[in-house]
């Protein structure tokens, strides 16, 4: 799977969950959360009144917002440093999570105008314990193709929200965790810091 598919399909992966966060702290199972807000996060793309370029900016700032409270970006950040985390200052450790949320609001709701129609299947759910729990969906593109999707979950005090997604076995976490990894074994933290911020600052220009 090449890089620019796993990108759209993450992409389509975390768009069927846009809307969730007024569900995500419900008392259910965390599959039962994903299936019934589809349909809240599809209508967000499908509004009449946000539809066409001019609309481009207030459409993917209606998509962050609803999109932001369902994932916990400090565990992901934590995750996605791997073992540079605990090197960090408690003000380095905040400035990196907002930058990770950038990061993934830059990568995936650029792509907010691609989305054309694609289907989103249910398959199954698992709790591990009380804290952890995955659910796995397939997307159905125009095309017939189908993407296995899975998302990682974590509960903290009952509230249910998103610390990786599993895109064809591909980790997003993970597949940041080695980009980190390749520069800090040539570069300092604040190089990457750096990079990271000069990027984003390009791709929202």
């Amino acid at each position: 799977m090449n890089k620019k598919k796993v990108m759209s399909s993450i992409f389509y992966g975390v768009v069927l969950l846009i809307g969730m966060s007024s569900f995500l702290w419900a008392d259910e199972n965390p599959g039962t959360l994903v299936m019934e807000t589809i349909d809240r996060g599809l209508a967000v793309l499908k509004d009449p009144s946000l539809k066409g370029a001019e609309k481009s900016q207030e459409r993917k700032q209606r998509l962050w917002k609803e999109i932001s409270p369902i994932f916990n970006f400090e565990e992901m950040s934590k995750r996605a440093l791997g073992q540079h985390w605990k090197k960090r200052s408690p003000e380095e450790k905040k400035e990196f999570v907002d930058l990770f949320a950038n990061i993934l609001k830059d990568a995936y709701i650029g792509k907010t105008d691609t989305y054309s129609g694609e289907k989103i299947v249910f398959v199954k759910d698992k709790q591990d314990d009380k804290d952890y729990a995955s659910v796995q969906t397939k997307i159905i593109t125009n095309t017939g193709a189908v993407i296995l999707v899975e998302y990682r979950m974590l509960s903290n005090a009952g509230k249910w929200q998103i610390y990786d997604v599993i895109i064809e076995g591909v980790s997003l976490v993970n597949n940041y965790r080695s980009q980190f990894n390749t520069i800090l074994m040539k570069s300092s933290y604040k190089e990457l810091v750096q990079k990271i911020k000069e990027k984003s600052g390009k791709e929202t220009t």
